[in-house]
């Protein structure tokens, strides 16, 4: 039967996001038991049919096997992304352990952090970071935003209409309970609209909870039944997109900033000179530190015109943290709006950095799967709340994550602080050069 499928795959009789389900149901007679068999046949054939196409190997692709499916139904394979083939592998690292005093993190826990990344002195940079940190008896953490975000665009019949409708939705809690009872999913609810008017133009920007999700998916399907329900009442009205931009999902954008999404996270610590000096270099203390922070992520990023990124190597950590933990890379882009603070204070440095924007998830998407989950785990990450509140783990990764963030930037601003450091230890980590 595996040829007979892997000839009409092969001639285009079996479209490419059916052959699992044509496999499960064909080969393993929808065995339940089969599911992951099927998903790596059709990645194998997948690959097979490439390598004819172009001629080439893919042979550590189709051997990189990541099981993200899951059985609908009883019948059809969802198999995580479409047209699988195989997996990209990263080198995995670890740092800590992490001194963090969180609300969610407790002092007395030793955190071990894996990062993902194929850039050398990264993971060494958080390392030493870290090492600073716990010297300095720890970092604090504070997640004050949770809530997800979806902005739809839709058209009244004219400005006064329009303008009408604004100020009835703006805090009406009754209306939002209501527009929240047209939402079936028990771990998405709607909090707050944020209404902004351009014209006939009504940007609805919808704020939501939704748990240890990072909810994109949910809040979409949300903002879907909420509009048709608005649209139902106001017939002349018209939906123009069902996200307008202004949410803002997977770009730089100030209003993320300003109000935030997903997560909001601050962190503090004070560092004395002694152990400014004792983990970098001599001469490198809280006056050369506040020097190179002002200089570099306020005077230089203002000068270049950067949007948020106030900081000296944010998006290394983040992205190096979200490979390991399975979330959308995509978010990168967002979650690495920081803003680092270094204060020359009294014998030393007081050190800060807000992350505004963090979108993550413990639950949902890549992070239910292989190495992902198991650096969940790692991270003591894996607990699901019962109700959209009760979301302890989620939160507790985003204070793990601020402190990688908080780790490599004090390690390279440090690193700067010392003169040539930053070049010479990437020559040597990352060339074996001296």
């Amino acid at each position: 039967m595996l040829d007979a499928i892997k000839s009409e795959y092969f001639e285009g009789k079996i479209k490419t996001q059916n052959l699992e389900t044509e496999i499960f149901v064909r080969e393993y007679n929808s065995d339940p038991g089969k599911v992951a068999e099927a998903c790596r046949t059709a990645s194998e054939l997948r690959c097979e049919f490439l390598e004819k196409k172009s001629g080439k190997s893919l042979k550590q692709i189709k051997a990189a096997v990541i099981n993200t499916c899951s059985l609908k139904d009883g019948k059809a394979i969802l198999a995580g992304i479409e047209s699988k083939i195989g997996g990209a592998i990263l080198p995995m690292g670890f740092a800590g352990p992490a001194k963090i005093c969180g609300e969610y993190v407790k002092p007395e826990e030793e955190i071990y952090i894996p990062l993902a990344t194929n850039e050398a002195a990264l993971v060494a940079g958080v390392q030493r970071g870290l090492k600073a940190i716990s010297l300095a008896g720890g970092l604090k953490t504070l997640v004050h935003f949770d809530g997800m975000t979806r902005a739809p665009l839709i058209e009244a019949p004219d400005i006064y209409t329009a303008r009408k409708f604004i100020n009835f939705v703006t805090g009406n809690k009754s209306y939002i309970a209501e527009l929240q009872s047209t939402v079936p999913d028990p771990f998405v609810r709607l909090d707050d609209i944020e209404c902004y008017q351009l014209g006939t133009k009504v940007f609805l920007r919808l704020i939501f909870k939704t748990g240890d999700a990072m909810g994109m998916n949910g809040v979409t399907k949300a903002s879907a039944e909420i509009c048709r329900y608005i649209l139902a009442k106001n017939p002349q009205w018209k939906l123009l997109t069902i996200s307008s931009n202004l949410c803002t999902d997977k770009k730089n954008a100030h209003i993320n900033v300003l109000h935030g999404r997903g997560k909001s996270v601050q962190t503090e610590v004070f560092l004395s000179n002694e152990v400014l000096a004792k983990v970098f270099k001599p001469g490198v203390n809280g006056r050369s530190v506040e020097k190179v922070v002002f200089h570099k992520c306020y005077l230089g990023s203002n000068l270049s015109g950067t949007l948020s990124g106030f900081n000296v190597n944010a998006a290394n950590a983040v992205a190096a943290f979200y490979a390991a933990t399975g979330q959308d890379m995509a978010h990168v882009i967002s979650s690495s709006s920081c803003f680092v603070q270094a204060d020359e204070a009294e014998g030393g440095l007081h050190f800060m950095v807000s992350l505004p924007c963090m979108e993550l998830a413990t639950i949902g998407g890549g992070v239910m799967f292989g190495t992902a989950r198991e650096a969940l785990e790692l991270l003591g990450c894996t607990k699901y709340g019962k109700s959209v509140d009760e979301n302890v783990s989620v939160k507790r990764l985003a204070e793990i994550a601020a402190a990688v963030v908080t780790a490599l930037d004090l390690n390279t601003a440090c690193a700067q602080a010392a003169g040539y450091e930053m070049a010479d230890s990437h020559v040597k980590l990352a060339r074996g050069e001296k």
